[in-house]
């Protein structure tokens, strides 16, 4: 019998030490990769808030400066989008916050304070991953490509200019904004989806992220809502 409970004891103690093991490198892992997001934001961040500043200014400069009416009139225009795109660096979902650091200095003395830890880093990651799924929907191009169209078409029939300079002021605007989403990070995606493979035979308990869609169905029967998980 003491052996039994000599046994029960060993296991018991062996498992425990390899599952907080697992949740050590867990943490060491997630760790990187938060602060790896962290960094890919705030460089996305800073350069594209420094390029559209660098244009506002030069463009500017150049209405001050230029003889040529239509010039003025371009960069006047152009001046004015770029503004545009220096005030939605400070509305983006993307924002160079240090949220990475708040949860790095979360204690782990204890394997309850790992495992909460683990929790929050776990959650957080997921989050950034659905975030950085949702800024490259269709949903995040409409506004730029509408502030684009609205620009071509000040540039048509405002400023009494051909059809052609108007798509081409459109055209050129859209590369612009189309380069800035495609060129936000995607770090935390990837970086959930190596930790799920490098993990998933650990017998970790992670919770994914789950769209929740809802239908308005309306029948002769009457109307309700369904709530897919």
């Amino acid at each position: 019998m003491p052996l039994l409970v000599w046994m029960v004891f060993s296991f018991a103690r062996t498992s425990a030490q390899v599952t907080d093991d697992s949740t050590i490198q867990r943490i060491q892992y997630l760790n990187k990769s938060l602060h790896s997001d962290q960094q890919g934001t705030r460089l996305w961040w800073h350069s594209w808030l420094g390029l559209y500043s660098a244009a506002t200014i030069g463009q500017g400069m150049v209405v001050l400066s230029s003889d040529e009416k239509s010039t003025r009139q371009d960069m006047a225009l152009g001046a004015a989008t770029t503004l545009i795109g220096v005030a939605g660096q400070f509305i983006s979902s993307f924002q160079p916050a240090p949220f990475s650091n708040k949860l790095s200095m979360l204690p782990e003395g204890t394997s309850a304070e790992r495992q909460y830890k683990l929790t929050m880093m776990e959650k957080l990651l997921s989050d950034r991953s659905v975030m950085e799924t949702e800024a490259r929907k269709w949903k995040a191009h409409l506004l730029p490509t509408g502030i684009n169209l609205a620009s071509g078409l000040v540039t048509w029939i405002g400023f009494h200019r051909t059809v052609w300079d108007g798509v081409v002021n459109f055209g050129l605007n859209c590369v612009l904004t189309e380069a800035q989403l495609w060129t936000q990070p995607i770090r935390a995606k990837r970086a959930l989806k190596r930790y799920k493979e490098q993990f998933s035979d650990r017998g970790i308990s992670f919770h994914p992220y789950r769209e929740v869609n809802y239908n308005f169905i309306v029948s002769s029967a009457g109307a309700g809502v369904r709530v897919t998980f």
